[in-house]
């Protein structure tokens, strides 16, 4: 292995966002990089497809302010140029289409009349708590941090309704975990729910025409990239990673290797060389989403709002304008439990869904007078990343079994979270590894008490803010 002084050979393992990052730190740094993704160009999930004449982005594209890395990263490549991108969001209530905006006074107090009304007094505080933590400190908006990694040892990380309550997590909490994680709140743990709450306090943007794709294609030709081409494993020798196996045999020997892959996919290719690793890995949960964008021939959403969540029990859990000057273009996005037999790649039927979703946009919006142009669509497998509980004791854990395998990193949605400032952050932990040597690794959160399963305290009965609360 050449030394942390010298010039080295690095191969980065999928292309996402992720691994965009950490091949374009490392080449920043003058290492040599050479970047391998299955699919036909950069991206992963972000990587343009065609409607009609134009480019667009089935992934998510949406820039906070406080995606520092994320926009420092896009402009070493292209110009960037945004536009503000946070459409008036509206939800139903009680039939009619109201403003969903957590910075919104309206919503704060129709938010605490619903909890009065129910008596989840502490549940409030908590989410408000929790919030203010987000907005003050913005490392609290990355799995692992120090607020929520001990919020879950202290708690016994429950899920996001046996903390905050029922009423709370349907009527605020819903609409962001299902398009952020594809899971149902009760799928979702409160020690990762800072990941969620960065949504919630930030502000955002979407850079301008086809500056994602453009910037996407100034690293394709700025990197050393091999596309459709897949890794079947790692090559390793004297228990340390050396390169990586092709899936035709071949192998390339590396001094290092980040595997910027979704947990299950990194798993895989970890297998024997460190089985326990490989397990602790596939503890990561995905969920499936869907994703149609239509065009149409007119605005399909009134001046009031460019977006209207769907209520629980749809396969659509979002109607959105692509943008706040393109009303005629809508992203679909069908996620949550409701939707997940409809989503999975053997019974992905977009005209079906389709159907639904502008039956019930067309009740709202004027879609129903317009005329669909075209449409393209797509199912993500594995999905989005729903994490795990216990994250903060995950990242421990991996790192231990890391130093047990020199020569690898991972990186990825699992690692600080799904947002693009996440996948950028955990890519330049990885190249930071990388270029330093082996034994240095990112810094995890580690709680200083058994957080297993097992030591989960049970509520106190005052605690339990909806047990005498009639459902719905």
């Amino acid at each position: 292995m050449a030394s942390s002084a010298e010039e080295l050979s690095v191969a980065v393992v999928g292309g996402g966002v992720a691994g965009m990052a950490a091949a374009e730190g490392l080449g920043a740094l003058g290492h040599e990089v050479e970047l391998y993704e299955a699919g036909s160009r950069l991206g992963g999930r972000i990587s343009p497809v065609s409607l009609g004449e134009r480019e667009i982005c089935l992934g998510g594209k949406n820039v906070g302010r406080r995606y520092h890395r994320f926009r420092e990263l896009v402009e070493r490549r292209v110009e960037a140029r945004y536009e503000v991108f946070g459409p008036f969001t509206g939800q139903l209530v009680r039939g009619r289409v109201r403003t969903l905006s957590f910075r919104s006074p309206g919503m704060r107090a129709r938010l605490g009349a619903r909890l009065a009304m129910r008596g989840q007094y502490r549940g409030g505080l908590r989410f408000l708590r929790m919030a203010q933590e987000v907005k003050k400190d913005p490392e609290a908006a990355h799995l692992g941090s120090t607020y929520f990694a001990d919020l879950a040892r202290q708690t016994g990380d429950p899920t996001l309704p046996e903390h905050i309550g029922k009423a709370i997590c349907r009527d605020a909490v819903r609409h962001i975990t299902v398009r952020m994680n594809g899971a149902e709140p009760d799928e979702c743990h409160v020690g990762n729910f800072g990941s969620n709450l960065g949504l919630v306090v930030d502000r955002f943007d979407q850079l301008r025409g086809n500056a994602l794709g453009d910037w996407i294609s100034a690293v394709e030709t700025a990197n050393v990239v091999h596309t459709r081409t897949s890794i079947k494993g790692l090559l390793v020798s004297d228990g340390e990673v050396r390169g990586v196996v092709l899936a035709d045999g071949s192998k390339r020997n590396f001094d290092r290797v980040i595997l910027a892959l979704p947990a299950h996919q990194a798993a895989r290719l970890i297998g024997e060389a460190e089985p326990e690793l490989a397990r602790l890995l596939c503890t990561i949960r995905y969920f499936p989403v869907g994703v149609v964008v239509a065009e149409y021939d007119r605005p399909a959403f009134p001046p009031a709002f460019a977006a209207l969540t769907a209520p629980p029990g749809m396969a659509l859990s979002n109607a959105g304008s692509y943008g706040l000057g393109e009303r005629h273009i809508v992203r679909y996005t069908f996620s949550g439990a409701p939707a997940r037999a409809a989503i999975q790649p053997e019974s992905f039927d977009p005209e079906v869904l389709l159907a639904e979703a502008e039956g019930f946009l067309g009740r709202h919006a004027p879609v129903v007078d317009a005329r669909r142009l075209s449409f393209a669509a797509r199912t993500f497998q594995p999905g989005l990343c729903a994490y795990r509980r216990d994250h903060a004791v995950f990242l421990a854990e991996a790192n231990e079994r890391l130093d047990k395998l020199p020569g690898l990193a991972l990186a990825g949605d699992y690692m600080r979270g799904a947002s693009l400032e996440a996948c950028v952050r955990s890519g330049q932990e990885a190249a930071a590894w990388a270029a330093a040597g082996a034994g240095v690794r990112p810094p995890a959160r580690v709680p200083t008490e058994n957080t297993s399963p097992s030591a989960r305290p049970p509520a106190r009965e005052e605690e339990r803010d909806d047990q005498h609360q009639p459902a719905g």
